[in-house]
């Protein structure tokens, strides 16, 4: 049986124990379950239902849901634990988690709960640091080696720290004053001499990055070298923790939801089901601004109102044109976003940027131009509607690919994040400039197209 069916069945038996109130047969059974789908099934419950099924449950256990539940679902998840029993349950889990799990609470309650935590104090320091920081995402969770000890030291030291495997991913070279100075690897370990000194087996090319770091750009640098952890250090180059794997993974789908959000002009925390207060004042704005661009759009085509009443067939090519440069800039301005996020794409790379987006322009423009054309001429047989069709295609095409990459470049040179308006600037673009070329040349050649 497939293992997603198996937990599917699991979870339907909690339910249904959770329902009778059987909760000896209920904590047998969701102790077998893998976190995530235990924190699924927490979640699920009602509030009163969950603080008892939580309150039968072992301190780690609960402890590992914390990790397992997204920023908006915390605070439910500390509801049904109680601040009072929050301590106990943090002892569990690691430095960064009881950060992100304590920030979610009063300022009177987090200092409770630090002050109850035998590791407060670190707990404290990770919470110092900006929330989209490295400092803030990083884990207190690795093995740090003196660089004057011997490879027998080393390997004495590790059989007693018996470190997890998530742990054990590097094992870092400290100097006294515990500054990192590079990476030593189990092998090395196994093949050195007992006798050797670590520091002639460590491997300085380290990768590294500060405490204030965005997240993002310690997530690409953590994706670029292909790492599975990467140290994090403070101004002084002394190792403060590291940023793993899954880290890299949270991040870039929280930084790709976020951009994905800004691009339609919602929130990020917005649902489906959020309330119709919170979803009208994310939107309204965004709709306001639009409706600014379309009536610029509707200012130019009334400009040609003379062409229009005297070959009214415009009309219906016009949404054509502003369609299609719409499509061609919505997928430059896509992609140049990502890229910009990514750090394929800077300001300085603007002219080298659009040559090739000119080029892909060209090409596209002259294909659906000529489609369109063909089109047109079939539909109403009218041989300079056609070419007025084709050519103002192939030009607004070129425009609308021109401003997909211009707008997010030209956003991030005055610190405004791309995603956040370049779709309401491009679409603005493609409309005004789509009826300019198509009424714009309809209106010298009116007399042939009458």
């Amino acid at each position: 049986m497939p293992e997603d069916v198996a937990a599917r069945e699991v979870l339907e038996d909690a339910r249904a124990l959770a329902a009778s109130g059987e909760w000896a047969k209920l904590v047998a059974l969701v102790t077998s379950l893998h976190p995530a789908d235990l924190a699924e099934l927490v979640l699920d419950l009602s509030e009163e239902t969950r603080r008892d099924l939580l309150g039968r449950l072992p301190s780690d256990v609960v402890g590992q849901l914390f990790e397992y539940v997204e920023d908006d679902e915390l605070r439910d998840l500390i509801r049904g634990v109680g601040v009072e029993d929050l301590p106990a349950v943090l002892e569990e889990v690691e430095d960064d988690v009881a950060a992100d799990v304590i920030q979610q609470l009063e300022p009177a309650e987090q200092v409770e709960t630090l002050a109850a935590l035998d590791r407060g104090e670190e707990v404290a320091e990770l919470m110092a640091y900006g929330d989209e920081s490295a400092g803030g995402l990083m884990s207190r969770g690795f093995v740090a080696l003196n660089d004057d000890i011997t490879v027998l030291q080393a390997i004495d030291y590790l059989r007693v720290l018996r470190p997890s495997a998530e742990r054990a991913y590097y094992l870092y070279v400290l100097d006294r004053a515990g500054r990192l100075q590079g990476v030593v690897s189990i092998r090395d370990l196994l093949v050195s001499a007992p006798e050797t000194r670590l520091g002639e087996i460590t491997q300085r090319d380290v990768h590294a990055v500060a405490t204030g770091t965005d997240q993002e750009e310690a997530a690409r640098v953590l994706q670029k070298y292909n790492l599975m952890a990467l140290p994090v250090v403070d101004e002084d180059g002394r190792l403060e923790g590291i940023m793993t794997a899954d880290d890299l993974i949270d991040v870039l789908q929280e930084e790709a939801t976020e951009d994905m959000y800004r691009m339609a002009g919602v929130g990020e925390d917005e649902r489906v089901f959020s309330p119709v207060r919170t979803s009208v004042r994310r939107r309204l704005p965004w709709m306001m601004g639009n409706v600014l661009t379309a009536f610029l759009a509707a200012v130019v085509v009334g400009l040609f109102d003379s062409a229009l009443s005297k070959a009214a067939v415009l009309a219906y090519f016009m949404p054509v044109v502003a369609g299609m440069g719409g499509n061609a800039g919505t997928q430059t301005a896509t992609i140049a976003v990502r890229s910009i996020a990514l750090g394929d794409l800077d300001v300085s790379d603007v002219f080298r940027a659009c040559r090739k987006e000119i080029l892909v322009a060209m090409a596209n423009g002259l294909a659906i131009g000529v489609v369109a054309a063909l089109g047109a001429y079939i539909w109403q047989r009218n041989e300079t509607l056609s070419l007025v069709l084709g050519c103002a295609l192939f030009l607004n095409i070129c425009a609308a690919t021109l401003a997909g990459v211009l707008i997010p470049l030209g956003l991030k040179a005055v610190k405004v994040d791309p995603a956040l308006a370049a779709n309401i600037f491009v679409t603005a673009i493609t409309d005004v400039m789509g009826f300019v070329f198509f009424l714009g040349i309809a209106s010298l050649v009116i007399s042939r197209i009458q």
